[in-house]
């Protein structure tokens, strides 16, 4: 790591106006950038050796954290890290925290996330003995981030999400995710059912979760580990004609007094039901 000098005291340095621009999608896009932030967060991307490129630290929280940081930052691909002192209320322009811990990371997009306008067979066989789970439309970055920490707790390895879902690399999906980000792989991809085809010509079965007329409950299914579960909007669900090009509609039993289950809670139960198989 390499700290710059002097302390940033000005909300109108350019470093700091670009920096708490990467709140923006548009902007993470222009510079494939984002931000991370938390001590946790920020440590745990240095144990996964990810392109962390700058590190931002507020004042105040200097003396505490400088050494964590160089801990965790000890290998030599961090050599030519940047850190940055920032003055308290500078810092607050770039956080995106109520209380935020006093340091962020700026990352380099990662290169397991990836963005697609097809999956060719060969990407679906590259999956083999990999378990995945398809989102259509989810957006809200909070249930994104949910589905991504119990994809991750329950063995999913591979993600593969609409381009109406939330962004993977927005701060709310980020935080919802924990470090469970940097676990698994992802692909964006534009044409859905061209994916869904796909899959199933690779072998693996597609199992849209959705309240529809002849779904079926989990149940009521031998699951396998090569299932893809499909999630849909939270408000709206999975369209029709995507819904049919897979091979079964199901869905989890509920008590009559429940409308129906949050897309994250849904799929954290589907896929705890999925991992019980080998």
């Amino acid at each position: 790591m390499k700290i710059i000098d002097p302390i940033i005291t000005s909300r109108k340095n350019r470093l700091v106006i670009d920096t708490a621009a990467l709140s923006e999608k548009k902007h993470r896009e222009a510079t494939c950038s984002f931000l991370i932030e938390g001590e946790k967060l920020v440590c745990e991307a240095a144990e996964h050796a990810l392109p962390v490129f700058r590190l931002f630290v507020a004042e105040s929280k200097k003396g505490s954290m400088l050494p964590k940081l160089e801990r965790a930052f000890s290998s030599p691909v961090y050599r030519d890290t940047e850190v940055y002192i920032l003055a308290d209320d500078c810092f607050l322009k770039i956080s995106s925290e109520k209380a935020p811990q006093g340091v962020i990371a700026v990352l380099k997009y990662l290169d397991f996330f990836k963005r697609t306008a097809i999956i060719y067979d060969e990407d679906v066989l590259s999956l083999q003995n990999k378990r995945a789970v398809m989102l259509y439309d989810v957006q809200d970055p909070g249930n994104l981030g949910a589905v991504i920490r119990s994809a991750v707790a329950f063995g999913v390895d591979c993600l593969l999400l609409s381009p109406s879902c939330a962004d993977l690399y927005g701060s709310k999906t980020v935080r919802a995710a924990m470090g469970s980000l940097f676990s698994v792989s992802a692909y964006v991809v534009e044409d859905v059912g061209q994916a869904i085809g796909a899959l199933r010509r690779g072998g693996r079965r597609v199992l849209a979760a959705e309240l529809r007329d002849g779904a079926l409950p989990i149940a009521s299914l031998t699951l396998s580990a090569s299932d893809c579960m499909l999630i849909g909007n939270e408000g709206h669900g999975i369209p029709a004609e995507i819904s049919a090009l897979c091979d079964y509609s199901v869905y989890l039993p509920i008590s009559r007094g429940a409308e129906s289950l949050n897309a994250a809670v849904a799929a954290s139960v589907l896929l705890w039901e999925q991992s019980k198989v080998d």
